[in-house]
């Protein structure tokens, strides 16, 4: 039996989800020897129950999926594929005993090859998204040559390993795999170049320690862990140490409300503690470390940053103006010459900001974030 805990890092909802399309295919069930009910009317079968609740799953519908799947083993409690799709439910709401419960039924159960081939794959999930037992990374590889070896070309397999070094930080051996799924031309392709480019970006910020590769792999970066990139990949505090701008001999002691037992507590407080805009507490003295940053924000943070290391309160004025004032109409002021310096700079894409009204409001992946924090630390190493 496995032991598995919640891994706060992908949205594994829209990872997962595809690969449902593998049990599409096959419909090769086997009767229980004795079922809990019998079919009270013509749709009333397993195979209709497991299909919409397929359905219902990649519509991330999962409580209606979870009712479909459970009618479906209730008329066929040895269904491999129902027993999969129970699984996939399970994780999606965090029970992940349950999840592993019925996976370990759909291998059992499984009897024809894209059965088995759908099980190996789903299993390689389950261990990337928990990260348990402690060789979890060892089983996912030989989950891995089980499905390869029925089918050498099957992106799902090499999609989901790809993942699973992703998850194990082994960016280069993802990558190569993401590409085959690319080489393949077949399922996933839009996945896996989204991926691809995800380590693309992780690569070329280079990440300073384990922790700041872990906030490269979310979807949606948090104020903390922008902070933990401000101090750990920027150097924040010291670089304004140097610069006479921060002394930390002279911190004050935080009393913000809500980051006492965070895990980025003093890194929180650090930022706080240097006054960088964005990051600031609220009035009422909390941080709301679990908030999301969004494009606009972020480029309030680096526009401060720039202006207290150059002391030019003027900077944006450098820049003119690169965005249509429609695109901007709702901005402070203050946030426009954000914009504009991030923008001018080359440090943000201007896309970001123009591609929609509601664009500037996105939230930022940890991938993004990064190679932001990196581009504004090449400027200020270069000068402005």
């Amino acid at each position: 039996m496995f032991s598995f805990k919640k891994s706060r890092g992908l949205h594994w909802h829209g990872i997962l989800r595809p690969i449902l399309l593998v049990i599409l295919s096959s419909f090769t069930l086997t009767a229980c020897a004795a079922t809990e009910r019998t079919a009270m009317r013509f749709l009333d079968t397993s195979e209709h129950h497991t299909y919409t609740g397929i359905i219902l799953a990649r519509q991330e519908k999962f409580d209606d999926a979870e009712r479909e799947f459970s009618l479906a083993l209730q008329l066929n409690c040895e269904s491999a594929l129902a027993n999969a799709g129970m699984s996939i439910v399970k994780s999606q709401k965090g029970d992940f005993e349950a999840a592993v419960e019925h996976m370990e039924l759909a291998e059992r159960f499984a009897r024809s090859s894209t059965e088995r081939l759908y099980v190996h794959t789903l299993k390689i999930q389950l261990y990337a998204m928990t990260r348990r037992p402690e060789n979890w990374i060892e089983l996912a590889e030989e989950e891995y040559r089980r499905a390869v070896t029925i089918s050498p070309r099957f992106s799902a397999a090499h999609y989901c390993m790809g993942l699973a070094r992703m998850m194990n930080h082994e960016f280069d051996e993802a990558g190569r795999l993401f590409i085959k799924v690319l080489d393949l031309n077949d399922e996933y392709l839009e996945q896996a170049d989204r991926e691809w480019k995800r380590i693309q970006m992780i690569l070329e910020a280079e990440p300073a320690n384990h922790r700041i590769e872990e906030i490269a792999l979310v979807d949606r970066v948090t104020r903390s862990q922008l902070a933990l990139i401000l101090v750990d990949q920027l150097k924040l505090d010291e670089l304004y140490h140097g610069l006479g701008i921060y002394n930390a001999s002279l911190k004050k002691e935080s009393h913000l409300l809500d980051v006492e037992y965070h895990p980025h507590k003093r890194e929180i407080e650090v930022v706080v503690d240097m006054n960088v805009a964005g990051l600031e507490p609220y009035p009422d003295g909390t941080f709301h470390p679990d908030d999301l940053v969004t494009r606009l924000a972020l480029a309030v943070v680096v526009y401060d940053i720039m202006v207290r290391v150059s002391g030019d309160k003027l900077l944006a004025e450098r820049y003119g103006d690169l965005l249509e004032p429609t695109e901007t109409a709702d901005f402070p002021h203050s946030n426009y010459d954000a914009i504009k310096t991030a923008v001018g700079r080359g440090i943000m894409p201007d896309e970001w900001f123009t591609s929609s009204r509601l664009a500037p409001y996105s939230p930022v992946s940890g991938a993004e974030a990064l190679l932001v924090v990196k581009n504004l630390k090449d400027v200020l190493l270069i000068g402005f």
